[in-house]
């Protein structure tokens, strides 16, 4: 009896070291968005929009909205050396192709500096219409830019390059989860390498409605008359509550393989306890 007591302990000490999963989860405040972490995100398919029905349903979610009203959907998560964004602006649906843009901005540091300085940077992304060619050769209407400290305006910030930045930007079709009237749609795929891995970034949405020359931001507070950069010192919060962030994918490879062996090694003590049992039950038979 006893050994079957050890048994049920070590199988309970192996499935609490499995990581948890935050899918779903809202923000704390006004200026918190709370990122999870996903094992999914390597099939997501980066055409601009919500392809299929599963595909980015195991990230968290933020409902942005200005004057009361729903103005787009903020999904976010990150697997291994990558987070991943989806911006789905169900409220422009008016397709403005090279001038629709959405925005998202990360400070490293999290220093809520009064100027756009070096360990800030924005990722913009246009809206565009793909085609065969367009996905076959991965062509992206994006750019990458970052603080200087020195420049005044947007248009004088720097454009990098970042390799393995994805940004794309389409308009949704039925298999959008939140309207299946045409609408912006844009996805994000930011390296962490650029970044460096942190638990808490400084974070800034916006969406441009060309249609309509309106800037939709988060912070919700802030207002913009025209396509730009508030000072990060405005930018609220991208948080990873479990810390997962800062965990790198080598040390989840490791973590994983410790974890798949624990349940082995239960799996096995049970297999030969029952077996052991057995023997031990039919030798009392005869």
């Amino acid at each position: 009896m006893t050994k079957f007591y050890f048994v049920l302990i070590v199988i309970f000490l192996s499935l609490s070291l499995l990581p948890n999963q935050i899918y779903g989860i809202d923000e704390i405040d006004g200026e918190n968005i709370l990122i999870t972490k996903s094992n999914s995100m390597k099939e997501i398919n980066f055409d601009g929009k919500w392809t299929f029905h599963t595909e980015w349903k195991q990230t968290s979610w933020n409902l942005i909205k200005s004057d009361e009203s729903t103005v787009f959907h903020l999904r976010t998560a990150h697997q291994e050396d990558f987070i991943y964004i989806l911006i789905d602006a169900i409220s422009d649906t008016n397709a403005n192709i090279g001038f629709d843009k959405a925005i998202v901005c990360i400070d490293s540091k999290n220093n809520k500096s009064e100027f756009f300085d070096s360990d800030d940077y924005c990722f913009i992304v246009q809206l565009e219409e793909r085609n065969f060619m367009d996905t076959l050769f991965n062509k992206q209407d994006n750019f990458v830019i970052q603080g200087n400290s020195q420049s005044e305006s947007f248009e004088e910030l720097e454009k990098i390059k970042v390799k393995e930045f994805v940004g794309i930007g389409t308009m949704s079709n039925k298999e959008d989860k939140y309207s299946e009237i045409p609408h912006a749609s844009y996805e994000f795929k930011i390296p962490i390498e650029l970044l460096g891995r942190s638990d808490n970034y400084g974070f800034y949405v916006n969406v441009f409605d060309a249609s309509s020359n309106v800037v939709y931001s988060w912070p919700e507070d802030i207002k913009l008359e025209s396509f730009d950069i508030p000072s990060s010192s405005l930018w609220g919060n991208l948080i990873s509550p479990d810390k997962s962030l800062l965990e790198n994918s080598e040390r989840e490879s490791v973590d994983f393989f410790i974890i798949l062996l624990v349940i082995i090694l239960a799996i096995s003590a049970v297999t030969f306890f029952i077996i052991f049992k057995r023997k031990r039950s039919s030798k009392a038979i005869k």
